[in-house]
């Protein structure tokens, strides 16, 4: 410390030398605070897309506040300095604690840099529908530790950001509805094709499914063949999680259809992608 702060009496030195360190620190920590806005504010006159200065922002915030705890635990250090107490042992027990936490710690690490590589790559935001794993859900909060999902029943589902090594992005830039219909083997498959291609026709015409759609449904055609069945499909590009509507929609025009030239549907599934 400067010789201007220094006083005869000792226990006014100290306090004098700890007001500093707190000054200092307050300073710090509101100059880490400030360039953070600056950054973010900054960024909002360069970035456009709102989803993408959303993930800025909470990498800037996370840098601020790693900046922030760092600057705080070198205060009480200095603090800790002005008691006459051994920074050194200190450090050492601190390294100690950590090894033995390190389990722990490499848990929150992988948690914590798998928040971020989510950012940064833009693997999902807010409002996706994402599988990982067995769970699919909507995308309702993303941090720095894990990502929280509501279900198609209504829970609410968190995720380690550590845990989350591949996933499935159903909202992003386009989807796929397929519906497989299994067939009789002896079927007319001419007429079979022929109703399938009415009822894509007619699901294009639905004012309910077209502006789902964002290219006319198809009927593939034969896709397999069994002993006893044919394995015929429909599908359509559509909208992002608007997938599951239109594959509803195909599936009851194409029964109907299919109903209409009397041929049996045995088996029937919807996949949505």
């Amino acid at each position: 410390m400067p010789d201007w702060i220094t006083v005869d009496t000792p226990w006014i030195n100290t306090t004098f030398r700890i007001i500093i360190i707190l000054a200092l620190m307050l300073t710090g920590l509101l100059a880490a605070r400030l360039s953070g806005s600056q950054v973010e504010h900054r960024l909002e006159g360069v970035v456009e897309s709102t989803d993408r200065m959303k993930r800025l922002r909470t990498l800037v915030q996370a840098g601020v506040s790693i900046t922030q705890l760092g600057i705080a635990i070198m205060a009480l250090l200095m603090v800790l300095n002005q008691f006459d107490i051994d920074i050194a042992p200190v450090l050492a027990s601190a390294g100690i604690a950590g090894l033995a936490l390190s389990l722990g710690s490499q848990t929150f690490i992988k948690d914590f840099f798998g928040g971020v590589l989510i950012l940064v790559e833009n693997q999902f935001t807010v409002g996706d529908i994402i599988k990982v794993g067995e769970i699919t859900g909507t995308v309702e909060r993303i941090t720095l530790r894990a990502t929280y999902l509501r279900d198609i029943e209504g829970r609410r589902v968190s995720i380690p950001n550590g845990d989350i090594r591949t996933v499935s992005n159903l909202s992003t830039e386009w989807a796929r509805a397929i519906v497989n219909l299994n067939v009789p083997r002896n079927a007319d498959m001419e007429k079979a094709l022929a109703a399938l291609s009415a009822a894509a026709q007619r699901a294009k015409e639905d004012e309910s499914v077209a502006p789902c759609l964002m290219e006319s449904p198809e009927v593939q055609g034969w896709v397999d063949v069994t002993d006893s069945s044919i394995l015929v499909r429909v599908m359509a590009k559509t909208v992002p999680g608007k997938q599951w509507e239109v594959a509803q929609a195909l599936r009851r025009y194409a029964l109907d259809a299919l109903k209409t030239v009397d041929v049996e549907v045995r088996e029937q599934n919807m996949i949505s992608q």
